[in-house]
């Protein structure tokens, strides 16, 4: 399989693709307009050389890796941060990453362009913890196997849980929360998440629950690290509605 040369998306490509997402979401799934991830008026390509094929992943952990090892010049020149890079990256693996229900054409959601693209102008951390590549790149070299129910989970998927832990720039950059966050609610033996996890998305979160988490260290911050400290350091901390999960990490 033929290698390409990593590339940004120029503001005109930024412009292509968005109107690309925009043709999808409206009429379906549509051929890339010719030339749009290599032509030098849609793509220029990075300073450092770099090369990725066209492949499926199937999962984040497989990504993750894959996009660590080929992007890893980038890395060492401190360039892995460009957001015109993940936009670029985003288009070029856009069919690969996209959800097909054999049932139905493919489409894609109103908000669904943040998942490929990263304005590169107007964007903060919340934007990237969208884009499903970079999230499977940054689970991977942030955190390796200590986050493996995320790893395992496929590359264009958003449960719950990853939302949870990949939205707040403070908590995904954590190593010691994601981890504590596994060893609570992730059942390494079934490979899923514990009942009563997650919770519901609204209303008043249960005893114990993966948001009651983020809430009680939010407020343990005002007196602990708790965002450099280990998994291990953060356990004995959490108050007794988190014992039955307590029990079943230990």
């Amino acid at each position: 399989m033929s290698e390409t040369r990593v590339c940004r998306l120029t503001d005109d490509g930024m412009e292509a693709a968005r109107r690309h997402l925009k043709s999808i979401r409206e009429d379906g799934w549509v051929e890339m307009i010719p030339g749009m991830l290599s032509h030098p008026r849609y793509a220029e390509p990075i300073e450092q050389d770099a090369y990725v094929e066209l492949r499926p992943f199937a999962n984040r952990r497989e990504a993750g890796q894959y996009l660590g090892e080929r992007l890893k010049p980038i890395a060492e020149a401190g360039l892995a941060a460009d957001p015109a890079m993940w936009s670029w990256l985003g288009m070029f693996f856009l069919d690969e990453m996209h959800h097909q229900d054999a049932a139905t054409s493919r489409r894609i959601g109103e908000f669904a362009e943040a998942a490929y693209l990263i304005d590169p102008v107007n964007h903060d951390s919340r934007d990237k913890s969208h884009h499903r590549l970079l999230i499977a790149y940054d689970t991977w070299m942030q955190h390796g196997e200590d986050a493996w129910l995320l790893l395992n989970d496929a590359v264009g998927s958003m449960s719950e849980f990853t939302l949870r832990l990949v939205h707040s720039h403070e908590v995904f950059r954590s190593q010691g929360i994601v981890k504590l966050a596994h060893l609570l609610y992730a059942d390494e033996r079934k490979g899923k998440l514990r009942e009563g996890s997650s919770g519901i998305n609204k209303g008043t979160p249960p005893p114990g629950s993966l948001r009651r988490l983020l809430a009680v260290l939010n407020s343990l911050s005002l007196t602990y690290d708790v965002y450099g400290m280990t998994a291990e350091q953060l356990l004995p901390l959490l108050p007794a509605e988190f014992d039955r999960f307590r029990t079943a990490a230990a």
